[in-house]
């Protein structure tokens, strides 16, 4: 009976069933030179450098914490240089066959995953950026922040977009949707055009004029900014357990979560001098470095 068993230990073994780095091995992980970057308005880099008063969503691309670039006329014009996950790339992995795509759409939130993943997919992308949440936290009204069952469902949607049609080895990196009440917290300290007191521009919210009254609206209290707050940590606990479901199960593709997003404190300058609401070219160049030295690839340091 030993022996029985034994043998059959040994054959199960030889098959690859129990042994480490049998059939349950992932495929090996693609380089990330085909970039693909779903999200809202912080990856569109809105109002982040440059304001457009007739328009005033402004997307400052070349700022992108994701998607940025940085060439003759950025250098020319003084714009800042973000080093973001696009550079970095190409710095670290080469020029050679480098696509970038942006997805982002200022505005988008966890019910237009599914259809920026789609996108993802047919670009074939072997990096795909998840930043994308803010929109669901930010409404005009308590009431329409969704439920955990719907965002889930949503989020869930888009990685399976990812999971069904991204070339073997890609890599899926999602962040943390930043911790809003901080940007509360900074009120004091902000000004638009160094002029106008930022909570002036909040209570623009009460008319649904400015985004995010469930956290900005002057007339919440602080109990109402806290139940804000906990629906953007819910988000967040759902947006990490779905990245650790998809990785243990998808053995052909790569998902890693990173809180850096959520869990750092913001400054002042961070926040657009314009909206009071998006980062500020400094604060996407933050963004992109803490995020990268968290993420995937940060053994390449380049």
């Amino acid at each position: 009976m030993r022996k029985s068993m034994l043998a059959i230990l040994i054959a199960l073994g030889i098959a690859g069933l129990v042994v480490p780095g049998g059939v349950f091995a992932k495929d090996p992980r693609l380089s990330p030179k085909r970039l693909s970057s779903t999200g809202d308005s912080i990856t569109e880099a809105i109002n982040a450098e440059e304001f457009n008063p007739f328009i005033f969503i402004t997307p400052n691309h070349w700022a992108s914490w994701a998607n940025g670039y940085y060439g003759f006329w950025e250098w020319l014009f003084g714009r800042t240089n973000v080093k973001s996950h696009n550079q970095r790339i190409s710095s670290n992995f080469g020029s050679s066959g480098r696509k970038n795509f942006m997805q982002a759409l200022s505005g988008a939130d966890s019910f237009d995953l599914p259809g920026q993943t789609a996108q993802s997919v047919s670009n074939a992308a072997t990096y795909v950026t998840h930043f994308m949440g803010h929109n669901d936290v930010c409404q005009g009204s308590f009431a329409d922040i969704p439920s955990d069952a719907q965002f889930e469902a949503n989020v869930r949607a888009g990685l399976n977009n990812m999971k069904n049609g991204l070339p073997n080895g890609a890599t899926v990196y999602v962040q943390a949707i930043v911790d809003i009440y901080k940007l509360w917290q900074l009120g004091d300290q902000l000004t638009s055009f160094g002029i106008i007191d930022c909570r002036v521009i909040w209570a623009a919210s009460l008319f649904n004029i400015f985004p995010c009254a469930t956290m900005l609206s002057p007339l919440n209290s602080e109990a109402d900014r806290q139940y804000t707050r906990s629906r953007n940590v819910a988000f967040n606990t759902i947006l990490q357990n779905l990245v650790n479901e998809f990785n243990a199960n998808d053995t052909h593709h790569y998902y890693q979560y990173t809180t850096v997003t959520f869990d750092t404190t913001f400054t002042a300058d961070q926040v657009s001098p314009f909206d009071c609401f998006h980062p500020s070219a400094k604060g996407q160049k933050d963004l992109s470095a803490y995020t990268w030295a968290d993420g995937p690839f940060k053994a390449y340091t380049k």
